[in-house]
Protein backbone atom coordinates (compact mmCIF):
# COMPACT_ATOMS: atom_id res chain seq x y z
CA UNK A 1 0.00 0.00 0.00
CA UNK A 2 2.81 2.35 1.03
CA UNK A 3 5.06 1.64 -2.45
CA UNK A 4 1.54 2.47 -4.40
CA UNK A 5 1.13 5.89 -2.37
CA UNK A 6 4.34 6.87 -2.98
CA UNK A 7 3.98 6.03 -6.67
CA UNK A 8 0.94 8.64 -6.74
CA UNK A 9 2.95 11.37 -5.44
CA UNK A 10 5.59 10.81 -7.87
CA UNK A 11 3.31 10.84 -10.56
CA UNK A 12 1.62 13.74 -9.34
CA UNK A 13 4.84 15.73 -9.02
CA UNK A 14 5.44 14.81 -12.98
CA UNK A 15 2.32 15.94 -13.66
CA UNK A 16 2.34 18.74 -12.16
CA UNK A 17 5.86 19.78 -13.46
CA UNK A 18 5.33 19.00 -16.91
CA UNK A 19 1.54 21.34 -16.47
CA UNK A 20 4.07 24.13 -15.19
CA UNK A 21 6.62 24.04 -18.01
CA UNK A 22 3.20 23.44 -20.65
CA UNK A 23 1.70 26.67 -19.48
CA UNK A 24 5.04 28.46 -19.50
CA UNK A 25 5.68 27.66 -22.92
CA UNK A 26 2.58 28.57 -24.55
CA UNK A 27 2.35 31.90 -22.44
CA UNK A 28 5.79 32.69 -23.94
CA UNK A 29 4.70 32.09 -27.24
CA UNK A 30 1.69 33.44 -26.96
CA UNK A 31 3.11 36.89 -26.02
CA UNK A 32 5.86 36.63 -28.38
CA UNK A 33 3.23 36.47 -31.18
CA UNK A 34 1.26 39.11 -30.17
CA UNK A 35 4.29 41.78 -29.94
CA UNK A 36 3.15 44.97 -31.60
CA UNK A 37 5.24 47.06 -33.43
CA UNK A 38 5.15 50.70 -34.06
CA UNK A 39 3.29 51.81 -37.32
CA UNK A 40 5.76 54.27 -38.32
CA UNK A 41 7.89 51.52 -38.02
CA UNK A 42 6.40 50.00 -40.92
CA UNK A 43 6.28 52.50 -42.98
CA UNK A 44 9.83 53.82 -42.44
CA UNK A 45 13.01 53.22 -44.46
CA UNK A 46 15.09 50.91 -41.83
CA UNK A 47 18.47 50.60 -41.51
CA UNK A 48 21.22 49.20 -39.06
CA UNK A 49 24.22 50.85 -37.80
CA UNK A 50 26.41 48.56 -39.99
CA UNK A 51 24.64 50.68 -42.53
CA UNK A 52 24.96 53.96 -41.70
CA UNK A 53 28.14 55.21 -42.84
CA UNK A 54 27.03 53.55 -46.43
CA UNK A 55 23.76 55.34 -46.53
CA UNK A 56 25.58 58.93 -45.12
CA UNK A 57 27.77 58.18 -48.02
CA UNK A 58 25.30 58.00 -50.41
CA UNK A 59 23.02 60.83 -48.87
CA UNK A 60 24.60 63.96 -47.22
CA UNK A 61 20.95 65.07 -46.17
CA UNK A 62 18.58 62.68 -44.01
CA UNK A 63 16.40 62.58 -41.07
CA UNK A 64 17.39 59.83 -38.59
CA UNK A 65 14.32 58.94 -36.20
CA UNK A 66 16.20 56.30 -33.32
CA UNK A 67 13.38 54.73 -31.48
CA UNK A 68 12.37 51.37 -30.41
CA UNK A 69 9.58 49.64 -32.42
CA UNK A 70 8.23 48.03 -29.55
CA UNK A 71 7.12 51.59 -28.06
CA UNK A 72 3.80 52.66 -28.82
CA UNK A 73 3.70 55.60 -26.52
CA UNK A 74 4.48 58.54 -29.14
CA UNK A 75 1.90 57.30 -32.22
CA UNK A 76 0.63 60.30 -31.65
CA UNK A 77 3.82 62.39 -32.90
CA UNK A 78 4.88 59.60 -35.29
CA UNK A 79 1.45 59.89 -37.09
CA UNK A 80 1.95 63.93 -37.47
CA UNK A 81 5.77 62.90 -38.49
CA UNK A 82 4.26 60.67 -41.32
CA UNK A 83 1.94 62.73 -42.69
CA UNK A 84 4.18 65.60 -42.67
CA UNK A 85 6.60 63.35 -44.62
CA UNK A 86 4.15 62.23 -46.90
CA UNK A 87 2.98 65.95 -47.90
CA UNK A 88 6.32 66.65 -48.28
CA UNK A 89 7.61 63.81 -50.11
CA UNK A 90 10.83 63.57 -48.41
CA UNK A 91 10.42 59.41 -47.58
CA UNK A 92 13.07 58.96 -49.14
CA UNK A 93 15.54 60.81 -46.58
CA UNK A 94 14.17 59.38 -43.75
CA UNK A 95 15.23 56.55 -41.88
CA UNK A 96 14.26 54.79 -39.07
CA UNK A 97 17.64 52.63 -36.69
CA UNK A 98 16.24 50.43 -33.97
CA UNK A 99 17.18 51.47 -30.71
CA UNK A 100 18.53 48.54 -29.43
CA UNK A 101 21.42 48.61 -32.25
CA UNK A 102 22.92 51.95 -30.53
CA UNK A 103 25.80 51.37 -28.52
CA UNK A 104 28.26 53.52 -27.28
CA UNK A 105 30.73 53.25 -29.84
CA UNK A 106 28.02 54.22 -32.32
CA UNK A 107 27.24 57.55 -30.71
CA UNK A 108 30.82 58.69 -30.52
CA UNK A 109 31.55 57.39 -33.86
CA UNK A 110 28.62 59.77 -35.21
CA UNK A 111 30.00 62.96 -32.58
CA UNK A 112 33.46 62.26 -33.78
CA UNK A 113 32.37 61.89 -37.30
CA UNK A 114 29.61 65.10 -37.03
CA UNK A 115 32.11 66.87 -34.27
CA UNK A 116 28.94 67.86 -32.67
CA UNK A 117 27.95 66.02 -28.91
CA UNK A 118 24.57 64.48 -29.23
CA UNK A 119 22.80 64.43 -26.33
CA UNK A 120 20.50 61.11 -26.37
CA UNK A 121 19.55 61.23 -23.15
CA UNK A 122 15.98 59.60 -23.54
CA UNK A 123 14.25 58.08 -26.67
CA UNK A 124 12.84 58.57 -29.98
CA UNK A 125 15.33 61.15 -30.75
CA UNK A 126 15.51 63.24 -34.62
CA UNK A 127 18.49 63.97 -35.93
CA UNK A 128 18.55 66.37 -38.60
CA UNK A 129 21.52 66.13 -41.06
CA UNK A 130 22.04 68.57 -43.64
CA UNK A 131 25.51 68.79 -46.14
CA UNK A 132 27.09 66.21 -43.85
CA UNK A 133 26.21 67.74 -40.55
CA UNK A 134 23.80 67.55 -37.75
CA UNK A 135 22.08 70.62 -37.51
CA UNK A 136 19.22 69.45 -35.22
CA UNK A 137 18.46 66.65 -32.53
CA UNK A 138 15.51 67.00 -30.71
CA UNK A 139 14.30 64.51 -28.30
CA UNK A 140 10.42 63.70 -29.24
CA UNK A 141 7.53 63.19 -27.20
CA UNK A 142 3.52 63.46 -28.07
CA UNK A 143 3.88 67.27 -27.70
CA UNK A 144 6.61 67.70 -29.89
CA UNK A 145 5.69 69.91 -32.72
CA UNK A 146 6.25 68.43 -36.31
CA UNK A 147 6.18 72.06 -37.92
CA UNK A 148 9.18 73.45 -36.09
CA UNK A 149 11.51 71.48 -35.85
CA UNK A 150 12.98 70.25 -39.26
CA UNK A 151 13.56 72.77 -41.95
CA UNK A 152 12.07 70.88 -44.59
CA UNK A 153 12.96 73.73 -47.10
CA UNK A 154 16.89 72.06 -47.15
CA UNK A 155 15.42 68.35 -48.28
CA UNK A 156 13.96 69.81 -51.55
Amino acid sequence: MQKKINKNYFSLVVLLAFTVVLTLFISNLYLSRNKLVSEFYEYSNKITTEEFNSYMTENSDAIIYISDKYDLTNAKFEEKFRDKIDNLNIKNKMVYIEKSEIDKQFIDNLEKKYKNNIEISDYPIVLVIVDNKIIKSVNVNNETDVDNFINYEVFE
